[in-house]
């Protein structure tokens, strides 16, 4: 590469920051939204924040900054991908899809934990399912207690 490739992050950091735009002036403003700051400020900032930021990678790479190439810490750059985990995960990601509502969070969730860990290389079969059981579980009673916001309980409605 020409050493500019870190433009076409700017431009997508700018392309984010016009759809954020966009959205929040599409943002109606309801009784129910109403208050002192209202519902646009936040995304507001954050487009503000994502356009600053595309012009500063911008202007840095223009006058010749560019990011240090990935050392890769312990991984092996020169090995292509392994194409079976690849598709494995993104078919669990699938599958997670399509099953969240009937299952509920807790156990697609679970499923989806214990699945890419085994992908992934774990070979502890029994703790690998328990801090799935146990991340699903938190983050569900984080979600519905803390915040909150109902997930779905699916087979386990009743008993979540």
């Amino acid at each position: 590469m020409n050493g500019r490739s870190e433009l076409g992050v700017a431009a997508l950091l700018g392309a984010l920051a016009v759809i954020v735009a966009v959205d929040t002036a599409n943002i109606r403003h309801t009784a129910v939204n109403a208050g002192v700051m209202g519902p646009q400020v936040v995304p507001t900032i954050i487009a503000i924040g994502l356009a600053l930021c595309a012009i500063a990678l911008a202007i840095s790479v223009l006058r010749g900054g560019h990011g240090d190439p990935e050392d890769g810490e312990d991984i092996d750059l020169s090995i292509p991908a392994h194409w079976p985990t690849v598709f494995g995960l993104a078919g669990l990601i699938l599958g997670y899809a399509l099953v969240l509502d009937p299952l509920g969070y807790v156990i697609a969730s679970s499923i989806l934990f214990y699945g890419s860990a085994l992908l992934l290389g774990s070979r502890r079969y029994v703790w690998a399912l328990v801090i799935g059981i146990l991340l699903s579980l938190g983050t569900f009673y984080g979600f519905v207690l803390g915040l909150g916001i109902m997930l779905p309980a699916g087979l386990l409605t009743g008993i979540l």
